[in-house]
């Protein structure tokens, strides 16, 4: 009777704990089928919202704003250019504290300013509100442009010029009767990227006084065009007035045929009809430098190079005005295709009276102004915006298969 053979009380719970331990271990193998596919998903998850790097982060044209992982990239050899002089102090503040709260207070990319040899170098007081509007820390590096750099070429008669370039005023050519607006034109055209403060660097993000961002830019677009090989961004596209250039595509069209230039996919963006023009002739279209985003390394390269000496040689840029919008634009479309080329959308810009604003959807917390308050947004105008062109190019580019 001792022995409590009948009791066995393990015996006699066993029927209650063995459905248990099957539904135990059964929960458990189902929970690791499902996490598995999940662990992808779960671990960037955890990435983003405790701020740690992905090593993995790859930016695309985004919907929104990018994820925190964006911030914590390696950032690239990048600097934020500007032209200035000492009378821009007071479009330049707005400008930099604007730049700073959209973008720069969280990548920290350097300054460089320049000023033209014809200007005075920047004063203290200058450089004193320039300190003040930007954060603790921030880099500014100022620089003159070379002398060479900023005179009628020696090639040319700098009497005639003068002369030519009051000719051109009389005529309604825009700018032509400051001569300071036609050494600035060939300058951004080819000899900025041969300055010697800018060697260090391989981007350059081109900033005016008196522009402003309407969207805060959560993502590095130096990083943005690097990853994906790109070597130019643009925000606005429109026409040129056809008075400044009158034989400019003619000339990049001869230095095309005598150096067996065959230009790419991005060629038929200037020379799509527009306006009038015959299929063929360039349209007028270009993108609108005074924001621009390039990589150094493909406009100090000898391809780009060579093509800006020649037209130098030419003396267009005096002789006439050549801007540097379509002289940039016409020799990216005769040295890449249109994948090496990014229109950054999802950014809202205004340059004088004009602004880019993108769709509610594609902007990061943008708080862009009603059109018709004295802005015009230019991807509505159908006589100056190039946008329809462009995605036209994109489109048939990617196969007819649009952007």
């Amino acid at each position: 009777m001792s022995t409590g053979s009948t009791r066995l009380p393990w015996r006699s719970n066993q029927p209650r704990r063995r459905p248990r331990r099957t539904f135990f271990l059964l929960s458990l193998f189902l929970c690791a089928l499902l996490f598995f596919p999940l662990r992808g998903p779960l671990r960037t998850w955890i990435r983003t919202y405790n701020q740690i790097p992905s090593g993995s982060f790859s930016p695309s044209a985004y919907h929104g704003c990018a994820p925190i992982s964006a911030l914590h990239q390696p950032r690239e050899k990048g600097a934020i250019l500007l032209l200035l002089r000492e009378k821009d102090l007071a479009q330049l503040l707005p400008t930099l504290a604007n730049f700073e709260e959209k973008f720069n207070a969280q990548f920290r990319y350097p300054y460089v300013m320049l000023s033209s040899p014809d200007e005075p170098s920047f004063s203290a007081h200058f450089r004193a509100q320039v300190a003040l509007s930007l954060p603790d820390g921030a880099e500014v590096e100022y620089a003159e442009i070379e002398d060479h750099d900023w005179r009628i070429p020696d090639w040319l008669n700098a009497t005639e010029m003068r002369e030519g370039f009051a000719r051109q005023g009389r005529e309604g050519v825009q700018y032509s009767g400051r001569e300071g607006y036609h050494h600035m034109c060939r300058f951004y055209s080819g000899l900025f990227a041969r300055q010697k403060v800018l060697e260090k660097y391989e981007w350059y993000w081109r900033l005016e006084p008196g522009v402003r961002f309407y969207c805060r830019i959560s993502y590095d677009p130096f990083r943005f065009l690097a990853l994906r090989n790109q070597v130019y961004g643009f925000v606005i596209t429109i026409v040129e007035t056809p008075n400044t250039i009158p034989t400019l595509f003619r000339t990049l069209s001869t230095y095309a045929t005598d150096h067996s230039l065959v230009p790419g996919a991005l060629w038929p963006f200037f020379t799509k009809s527009k306006h009038g023009s015959m299929e063929g002739e360039y349209n007028m279209c270009h993108f609108w430098t005074n924001f621009e985003i390039g990589d150094l390394r493909f406009f100090r390269g000898h391809e780009y190079q060579d093509l800006f000496n020649m037209l130098d040689k030419k003396g267009g840029f005096y002789t006439e005005r050549w801007g540097d919008a379509p002289v940039r634009s016409m020799a990216l479309g005769m040295l890449v295709e249109p994948e090496r080329v990014h229109y950054f959308e999802d950014f809202a810009y205004k340059h004088d009276w004009f602004m880019h604003c993108p769709p509610k959807e594609m902007g990061c917390e943008c708080d862009c102004p009603a059109f018709g308050d004295g802005y015009t947004d230019i991807d509505r105008d159908g006589w100056y915006s190039c946008l329809p062109e462009w995605r036209g190019v994109q489109g048939e580019a990617k196969g007819g298969k649009g952007v």
